[in-house]
């Protein structure tokens, strides 16, 4: 006698099974690829056969769900294949495959015309305490949709996640520009191998991957120049290699085969050992937090104070976009304007600031101090003194 809930084939007929259960009694079932449908008993029934029949000519192999139309496992995968995905760099392929990976495994077989924008609005808020993982997830999966609709018009009118807003990000020190003072006493401590990649950073404006991966054959020392490829954009980058950064260079020249700048140890860099040993520096100097990515954008900053306009800063640094671009120089980007505007109200008010500071230092040079409002008070302690003057 088979064990109770063990399946056990029937008949002649292929597909189906019966299941012991619990109370004894056998159920049958037409089982097949993991899918099971219930058939009515007996077994030879009129009704069983008829049953059974509808359900084997209705049967189809299952898709995976990748293979479904419609699916969000679909459109992650056609947006993979698509041309948006293979034009982005190494790196920011791997990035969005992670973001996107991560969602389909969860979300994968629900279809994308059904997660209209409350569904995305209740997602947003289990990210409320991870506004960047958000952000990134939100972006990503908006280029999802826009291909989608571009492939399937008709299956998804609008985007959902238009109307579905970014989490607020707290302020990163991660792009600030260091100050004259910290770049001094920081390029004085290092060693000479940091120094000189510190240099590097500050006078390329580059990402620190672009730096640390820089090497001899990038650099014409006749011409002066650095030809090399950013990583994250794949953009081809031709820089003037000015004279502090050539004597960095040549300094390291020799030092290690594959690199232009080195470790003390005379190995290549990595960005771990890079962020850790500034880390250390600025701890030993008592001084607060500045990032290797922060010398990224302390150049183009002091460009955007001088008044360099955009597009030549841009031609450094290689972004393509002003909304790129001004992340890095953010709060220097109005100061050209907001100094004018200074300088205009320094001329409009300049008649009455004069006069005012003028009429100050009189009344203390008269020793008669600053001046008194008028008033009730001001008259009574003007009456006293006349008063006591009359008396003998």
């Amino acid at each position: 006698m088979p064990s109770p809930r063990r399946p056990r084939p029937v008949g002649r007929l292929p597909f189906v099974q019966s299941i012991r259960g619990p109370d004894g009694k056998d159920y049958l079932y037409y089982r097949r690829d993991g899918r099971r449908t219930p058939l009515p008993g007996p077994e030879g029934s009129i009704l069983f056969l008829e049953t059974y029949d509808r359900v084997h000519a209705a049967w189809s192999p299952p898709q995976p769900a990748h293979g479904r139309p419609g699916t969000v496992d679909a459109a992650i995968t056609a947006y993979l294949a698509g041309a948006d995905f293979q034009q982005l760099s190494p790196a920011s392929q791997r990035s969005y495959r992670l973001t996107l990976d991560r969602f389909r495994s969860s979300f994968g077989p629900l279809l994308l015309r059904d997660l209209r924008s409350p569904w995305w609005e209740k997602l947003r808020v289990k990210y409320a305490d991870q506004p960047l993982a958000w952000n990134m997830l939100r972006s990503r999966m908006r280029e999802v949709i826009r291909m989608h609709r571009r492939l399937h018009p008709d299956d998804l009118p609008a985007d959902p996640l238009a109307e579905v807003r970014r989490l607020k990000v707290a302020p990163s020190d991660q792009n600030r520009p260091w100050p004259p003072e910290v770049l001094e006493a920081v390029l004085r401590a290092a060693t000479p191998e940091f120094r000189a990649l510190l240099v590097g950073y500050l006078l390329t404006a580059q990402r620190g991957g672009d730096v640390i991966r820089m090497r001899p054959e990038h650099y014409d020392s006749r011409l002066r120049l650095l030809r090399f490829l950013q990583g994250k954009t794949g953009r081809p980058m031709v820089l003037h290699v000015p004279e502090p950064l050539a004597r960095a260079i040549d300094a390291m020249s020799g030092r290690h085969a594959e690199r232009l700048f080195v470790t003390p140890r005379g190995k290549q860099w990595t960005l771990g050992n890079a962020q850790e040993t500034l880390a250390r520096l600025l701890s030993h100097l008592d001084l607060p937090r500045y990032t290797l990515h922060g010398l990224r954008a302390t150049g183009p900053t002091a460009l955007k104070l001088e008044g360099i306009e955009n597009r030549i800063a841009r031609e450094l640094t290689g972004h393509t976009s002003d909304s790129a671009f001004e992340v890095y120089v953010r709060g220097a980007s109005g100061y050209r304007l907001a100094r004018q505007a200074q300088e205009e109200l320094d001329r409009l008010f300049a008649p009455v600031l004069t006069a005012a500071e003028l009429e100050g230092n009189r009344r203390r040079a008269s020793g008669s101090g600053m001046g008194r409002p008028s008033g009730k008070s001001s008259g009574k302690r003007q009456i006293v003194s006349e008063e006591a003057e009359k008396v003998p």
